[in-house]
Parts: structure tokens; sequence; C-alpha cells
């Protein structure tokens, strides 16, 4: 049975997948969803996705949902390039850098970011607040790494940088929506800037990109035009 995969164009989750498959250099078809439609409640799919969420990935032993469960599917799957690391130190660090993102970064990233596309900043100004204190704390502590190792993980490309790259990309979309705060200022350091323009020169990066960015705002991406 070939790979299949379910998605939705912009959703990070999404995104981390297909940098994956393309990483690996694993072959696919897929079926995008449109934003809004009935197809991600239709009852076939909520057999394969209870919660009617992507990314699914079809695959020779079943369906496989959540993005960092098909990371860690795909690289037993194919093993080189790792993104888990070769050693446990190595994945200790690379997995400490995910739940870093996953539990103190995301939350406060997500709160920005709907604040910012809804046009809600005056009405939610202390929830911004609260939330912009949290970012910067984090992404603070992303840009001290990225200033000391090439990549989030140590010295090679890994799952800890395909986690994190989607989710800032949305934020960069998000930033365009509201006046200029600290944050602005971290997410144009060179540090990051240069551990963008990295991944957007990884094989077949450009057919990984949300096609509705492409179509809509083609200069919202890091590094893409320049």
């Amino acid at each position: 049975m070939a790979y299949h995969l379910y998605w939705l164009s912009g959703a990070p989750p999404v995104w981390r997948v297909m940098l994956a498959l393309n990483l690996k250099k694993i072959r696919f078809t897929d079926t995008r969803f449109e934003m809004g439609s009935d197809e991600m409640s239709d009852p076939a799919f909520r057999l394969i996705s209870p919660r009617g969420e992507v990314p699914v990935l079809m695959t020779p032993d079943g369906p496989v949902r959540e993005s960092l469960a098909i990371l860690a599917y795909l690289d037993r799957v194919k093993p080189d390039p790792p993104l888990f690391g070769r050693s446990p130190t190595e994945a200790g660090v690379i997995w400490q850098w995910i739940m870093d993102y996953e539990n103190h970064l995301r939350g406060a990233m997500v709160t920005m970011s709907t604040i910012a596309f809804r046009g809600e900043q005056e009405a939610r100004k202390d929830d911004l607040a609260a939330a912009m204190e949290v970012g910067c704390r984090e992404m603070e502590t992303i840009l001290h790494r990225l200033r000391l190792m090439p990549w989030l993980g140590g010295n090679q490309l890994s799952a800890a940088d395909i986690a994190f790259y989607p989710g800032v990309q949305w934020m960069r979309r998000a930033m365009r929506h509201v006046d200029e705060t600290p944050m602005h200022a971290l997410m144009d350091h060179p540090a990051l800037r240069k551990w963008e323009q990295k991944i957007e020169k990884l094989p077949k990066f450009a057919q990984t990109i949300p096609p509705h960015w492409t179509a809509d705002e083609p200069a919202n991406i890091s590094g893409l035009l320049g």
C-alpha cells in the first residue's frame, strides 16, 4: 500500500509531515481538505481520525495521526536521515526541544496568532500581553540555542527543527496584523533568519509551502523570494 496524506493548507502540523516525507524521500499521494468543508466530519474519515483532524497518514500498517507520531513512525520506516538522532543523548536533546516548544511556546504563539488574525488586539489586550511575555521569554531561549548550534537538536537537522519551523511561519503571518512588538524584533534576529533559510533550501521545500499562502501572500516566508 502506498502512503496517502490527508491534509489542510496552512496547518503547521501538516507542514511538519510534508517536510519529513520529502526529507525521507518517501513518495505519497494526498487528499487536500478545504477549510470549513464537511469532509473532515464525514463518518468514513472519522474512522481514521476520531476528532476529524489532520494530518492523517495512511500507511501499509494502517492510519497514523498526530504530526509527531507520524514523524516518529517515518523515522522507524526509513531511519536515514534520522529525525530523532542516532544515540540516546541525541534523542533526549531533540525531544527536549520539541517539548519545550509544544509545552511552553506553542500555546503563547497560538494565542497571539488567534488574536492577531481575528483583529482582537484591543478587546483582548491583556491576553495578548500575557502571551507576548511568555512567547518572548521562550523565543529568547530558542534564539540562544540557535546562536550556539546550527540546528535545535545539535549539528544535524532533526525533528525539533521540523516541528518548530511551521509554527514560526504561521507566527510571521500573524505578526503582520499587529503593531510593532518585542516579538517582531526577536523574529527578525539573524540567527533565526539563518536557520529558516537553511530549512528553505531542503529538497522539494517549495512543494510543502501552503498553497493558499503562495497565492495570497507570496512574501511572507523568510528567504523564499530573496
